[in-house]
Parts: structure tokens; sequence; C-alpha cells
């Protein structure tokens, strides 16, 4: 028996969250932001204007408030998933058990409960241990 599901491309098409900007205008014209760009690209308006990483990021992080999958953030604004989670773990939207187990370390998981950074330091501290002919 085989499931039927759409692609994850179609659930993009199907969402259409409503973005309300920044209310006052000082919120609204900021050096790093342009509110109208990030609210065509959250509209999925064309055509789809050039986003900052700054945009990219703030339209990502009111997709994910608003119940889209990181799946479907990541088809609809063209980012990675582990981008998209990284930007959550910095503005503090994911749990404690989805953080770096490093101490001090507040970034998003990546593998054996490490973020990237620690993860790659730990597969290297590995890899020389194993050099050396010890168990890690």
């Amino acid at each position: 028996m085989q499931i039927h599901r759409p692609l994850v491309a179609c659930l993009v098409r199907e969402q259409r969250p409503t973005f309300i900007p920044p209310a006052t205008e000082d919120e609204f014209s900021t050096d790093t932001v342009d509110w109208y760009a990030v609210e065509r690209a959250i509209n999925g308006e064309g055509p789809r204007p050039e986003l900052t990483r700054d945009e990219l990021r703030e339209a990502a992080l009111w997709l994910r408030r608003h119940g889209m999958e990181r799946a479907v953030v990541s088809v609809h604004l063209c980012v990675y998933e582990r981008l998209v989670k990284e930007w959550e773990a910095d503005a503090g939207m994911l749990g404690p058990d989805q953080l770096c187990t490093e101490p001090g370390c507040g970034k998003a998981r990546a593998g054996r409960g490490l973020c990237v950074n620690h993860g790659a330091a730990d597969r290297k501290w590995r890899q020389a241990v194993a050099g050396l002919g010890m168990a890690a």
C-alpha cells in the first residue's frame, strides 16, 4: 500500500499566513530590514525580492512562530533547515533539549547532542585519539 504525500513545495503554496509589519515608523524603517521585502517573501508575492540575511532571518522566524514547519520554511525562503534552526536557537525559540549540551553554548544541536562547532571539535579529538591507538 502506497501512501500519497504532497511535495513540500505544495505545502508551501497551501499555507498563506498574513503578515502584519511593525506598527510605528521608527520600527518599520531600520537599516538592516526592509519590512516590505519581508512581507512579500512571507506572502509569496512575486517578483520575489532579494533579501539580506537579516530579512531572511526575520521572515523565517515569523513563519516558524506562526506554525509553519521548518522544512516548509526552508523551501519557501530557499535557505537550509539547519540555518533556520540556528536562527530559532538565537531567538530563544528552542527548548533546552534541542540545544548543545556543552556548558555555556546556546546553539542548536546538530548531532551527538552537540552544535556544529562542538561536534567538529569532538570529531577531531576522536580522530586524534584513534590515531594514537587508544579507545575514545
